[in-house]
């Protein structure tokens, strides 16, 4: 069919497409996953953002209803949120069975009538007892956006093991034969490896011959379409979302691409309306959501933007077992292709090029560019006469590094903190501020040994007591945080003295001292009643000790304040 430049017809660039959208594409993903689920047999699209899992999903529900298997589509965002804890989350699938499946029950009664059973136990029970009476047919459950439950209370891996028992629970239940899952979301499939059971479904680009289908609306603006679309797919590599972005910006420019014009027209636009100026045509978002996945990745930056500079210098390398190429799939920045990693197309090897990466490695870790200089400081620091000639420069030193450290340029706090401790070598606070650089740096022994040689700085021993709380050395902890306690500034900081009291709860906690542990938490929560940490561990001892009722109400104390927290600031 073709649509004159008038018409109302745009390429849908962004979310995802409705299951009757009349251009979309079918990869060899839908073959895969409607054959597997039509034979009983567990799912799982695991990729990148916006590389078409949400669509795959509403396509497959359709096609699989037709085939008289009843599904139940759940988007987890609609679910989850900040802080949501294990029953809200499992009470909410309840009622998004429900709802799918048709069943008149009322789900908040019935979930509340078994409030004494665990939220996980109830969700299985509602299966066996509600929808297996209920449905006499094969259910296909799909769950989108499963890696969103890492910003609640349920741990990703339970949640998966949850999935995991039923499709276990097939060996001694037959009704079970009949409960399929198929899950989508941007996870790491190599830390899950033993949890997760069924079919991994390959996720791929468009293909020229397969995407023709998206050439059609084009017939007005070009003369020859399957020409531009050959340039599009070029462009984009056939990734879905830039894909349809580049169409609808053939669709929309103002002149006609004429015969022999295909590359040069098409190179343009890519240049103008997406390349050049990127951040500002950025919307929707793509290609922020590419860089903030690298920025703000759990492996180190600078690990991950060096493995990646040897993709773009080499143009590709070989598949490795590798955690850093793992990441780089799931920002979406490279693919596999015969064997080979690679940069996933021309419009990202522009933009996130070699002077990029040596823009944020520069401003991420400055001291790379002067180390040189710095060695040479440290060399002059190192003599016997710069320290006569400036006594109070290991103090001006030390405050650098404070600056830093608050600045988060660590490696930069951590070079003025080893100035001031070579020309003071006794200075305890610089070892104390080295010691907490460290830690940032996830150099955890290192932190240790400079919190000892701080021993007398009184946040040496909160700090210190807390990584051996870590590594369960929980004795040592508390004859820390004793003599932490009985501190001069222990007594005026009110700062430090929550962290020592919270600690000790911690630590007391652990021990399942809970009376003591419980004493410590309301005493700190009293001295400072708007930080979230020392709620989250009260309510975990208020859950051990089997008061529930109380623990809810703690626990919404704790999501109410850690709302205005960063998650390190209470999560360990």
């Amino acid at each position: 069919m073709s649509v004159s430049s008038e018409s109302n017809f745009n390429y849908k660039v962004g979310g995802s497409l409705d299951f009757n959208y009349p251009n979309y594409i079918e990869r060899s993903a839908d073959i895969d996953i409607y054959k597997a689920l039509k034979k009983g047999e567990y799912c799982y699209v695991f990729n990148a953002r916006q590389t078409g899992k949400s669509s795959l999903r509403i396509r497959t529900a359709e096609r699989l209803k037709k085939a008289e298997i009843a599904c139940v589509e759940i988007d987890l965002m609609a679910i989850v949120s900040e802080g949501s804890n294990v029953g809200q989350i499992y009470a909410g699938i309840v009622q998004e069975i429900a709802s799918g499946l048709l069943l008149e029950v009322d789900c908040l009664s019935w979930w509340i009538e078994r409030e004494k059973l665990e939220p996980q136990e109830r969700l299985i029970e509602f299966i066996e007892q509600v929808v297996f009476t209920e449905v006499d047919k094969n259910i296909v459950i799909f769950i989108d956006e499963v890696d969103c439950v890492r910003i609640s209370d349920l741990s990703l891996e339970v949640f998966l093991g949850l999935i995991r028992f039923f499709y276990q629970k097939r060996e001694n239940n037959s009704a079970y034969q009949r409960l399929i899952f198929a899950l989508f979301g941007v996870v790491e499939i190599s830390d899950f490896s033993h949890t997760i059971i069924g079919n991994i479904i390959e996720f791929s680009g468009f293909e020229l011959t397969a995407a023709l289908p998206l050439a059609e609306e084009l017939l007005e603006k070009v003369d020859r379409r399957q020409e531009v679309l050959k340039e599009i797919i070029y462009w984009t590599g056939g990734q879905p979302f830039l894909t349809q972005k580049l169409c609808q910006l053939v669709l929309t420019s103002p002149t006609k691409i004429p015969t022999g014009s295909e590359k040069k027209e098409v190179a343009k636009l890519v240049l103008s309306n997406i390349i050049d100026n990127w951040e500002f045509h950025d919307e929707p978002q793509h290609l922020k959501t590419i860089r903030n996945r690298l920025l703000n990745s759990k492996y180190s930056t600078e690990k991950l933007l060096k493995f990646y500079q040897k993709i773009l210098q080499r143009g590709k390398i070989s598949v490795k077992n590798n955690p850093l190429q793992t990441e780089l799939q799931l920002a979406g920045l490279v693919r596999k292709e015969q064997g080979k990693i690679k940069i996933y197309n021309p419009i990202y090897a522009q933009i996130f090029n070699q002077s990029w990466v040596e823009k944020v490695l520069a401003d991420k870790y400055p001291t790379r560019i002067n180390d040189h200089i710095r060695w040479v400081g440290l060399l002059l620091l190192s003599l016997a006469s710069f320290r006569l000639l400036f006594p109070q420069l290991s103090v001006e030193l030390n405050e650098c590094g404070i600056k830093n450290y608050f600045a988060a340029q660590y490696q930069l706090a951590r070079f003025y903190f080893q100035c001031a401790l070579l020309l003071k070598p006794n200075y305890k606070k610089a070892h104390y501020n080295l010691g907490a650089t460290y830690e940032k740096l996830q150099q955890f022994e290192k932190a240790r040994n400079e919190y000892n040689i701080a021993e007398g700085v009184s946040e040496a021993y909160s700090n210190l007591a807390r990584l051996c709380i870590q590594d369960k050395q929980y004795s040592e902890a508390i004859n820390l945080l004793e003599k932490g306690l009985q501190k001069k500034k222990a007594q005026t900081d009110p700062v430090l003295r929550y962290a020592l009291l919270k600690n000790m709860g911690w630590v007391l906690l652990e021990q399942q001292r809970y009376p003591e542990a419980e004493s410590y938490l309301g005493e700190a929560i009293e001295l400072m009643d708007t930080r979230a940490i020392a709620y989250k561990l009260l309510a975990q001892l208020l859950e051990a000790k089997g008061d529930r009722e109380k623990a809810r109400t703690i626990w919404q104390k704790f999501r109410q304040y850690a709302l205005n927290e960063s998650r390190q600031e209470y999560e360990y």
